[in-house]
């Protein structure tokens, strides 16, 4: 158990019906009993009691409130947890807030409650990583995934390879430390089949990081090419909204435009980046320089062509593997009218 109290606002911070200010510790039930006016004759563990938050010198009321208590171990946290209920709203939850730390508590750090769980076995590392993961999940395929991991999918599949690798090495010792001896112990060639069915197993879990980091992190989907092929314009047709601005003249898209994406449940960081061309406008050198970078950084680059200039068939991205990039090509009712012209 950690040795002081922490308390913070468990909801966002804005306008809505409910806030909650949680506190964690030995002495948060002490707390709760200097500034709760609804006091029963004792406080039973899982209950919700009914009353109002109030300045213990004065009595002047805080708020009207309903309150729960979570008696240790049986808490996120493994220690004593108070959940105050008040009015929504930023005043009233930072007066609370406010209080409880007047009486003891400490405000937490980020993070700070998952922190105390983990380190007081309620939750393993995963576990803890499930947290954050599920809280910043953009679609419903992140927050499944991230449910998942929270449940134990990922520690129960370590630990069945860890019990399958600890079993082959334990034969490894035994045969190895007693050769000669009149054991029954598998032969090499048996052992050699558990380790060759296990490394697939493995493999299969490491390749799974990769798919996690998509779901935390989306994929960095760039759409890059030169000036004025219709960057901005691709940009705008997968939003569905008029994000970037489109005119004729080139150059338009000086800085990088960064938007999310939900394609089939894939979350997606979306960017339009400024043409890639050699210039001496210092602004634009700079925004060149931008995408190239971001370009370096990307997950996946959509390469727009001008299908009615013959000349950006040239255009390339030295540095960039092939199996990045998408080609896509811009601009085809130019080419058509072209050939329609006299």
């Amino acid at each position: 158990m950690s040795p002081d109290t922490i308390a913070a606002i468990s909801t966002t911070i804005g306008e809505g019906a409910i806030n909650i200010i949680r506190l964690s510790g030995d002495q948060a039930l002490a707390i709760l009993e200097k500034i709760f006016s609804g006091k029963p004759r004792s406080f039973e563990s899982h209950h919700i009691y009914y009353g109002f938050i109030i300045k213990p010198l004065t009595s002047a009321v805080i708020d009207e409130v309903l309150v729960s208590y979570f008696k240790a171990p049986k808490t996120y946290t493994r220690e004593d947890i108070i959940e105050i209920n008040c009015h929504g709203g930023i005043t009233v939850a930072r007066n609370i807030l406010d209080l409880v730390v007047e009486q003891g508590a400490r405000i937490a750090e980020p993070g700070e409650f998952t922190k105390r769980a983990f380190l007081n076995g309620r939750l393993d590392l995963t576990q803890a990583e499930a947290v954050i993961d599920l809280i910043r999940a953009k679609t419903e395929n992140s927050a499944s995934h991230s449910l998942y991991q929270l449940r134990g999918g990922l520690k129960n599949k370590i630990k069945t390879l860890f019990e399958k690798t600890k079993k082959i090495l334990v034969q490894l010792e035994l045969m190895t430390d007693f050769t000669g001896e009149d054991l029954e112990l598998n032969d090499y060639s048996g052992l050699k089949n558990e380790i060759d069915k296990l490394v697939p197993e493995m493999k299969s879990l490491i390749k799974t990081a990769e798919e996690g980091k998509i779901f935390r992190e989306g994929v960095k989907l760039i759409i890059a090419g030169k000036p004025n092929v219709g960057k901005s314009s691709l940009l705008n047709i997968l939003l569905k909204e008029q994000r970037a601005i489109v005119t004729p003249i080139a150059g338009t898209t000086r800085d990088i435009i960064e938007e999310y994406l939900n394609i089939k449940g894939i979350p997606f960081i979306v960017c339009d980046t400024a043409g890639i061309t050699k210039s001496d406008d210092i602004i634009e050198m700079e925004g060149v320089k931008r995408s190239r970078k971001a370009i370096k950084n990307a997950d996946l680059v959509l390469v727009v062509h001008d299908a009615s200039d013959k000349n950006d068939s040239d255009f390339h991205l030295p540095g960039v593997a092939k199996r990045k990039i998408i080609e896509v090509y811009n601009k085809f009712d130019k080419v058509k009218s072209s050939h329609n012209s006299p």
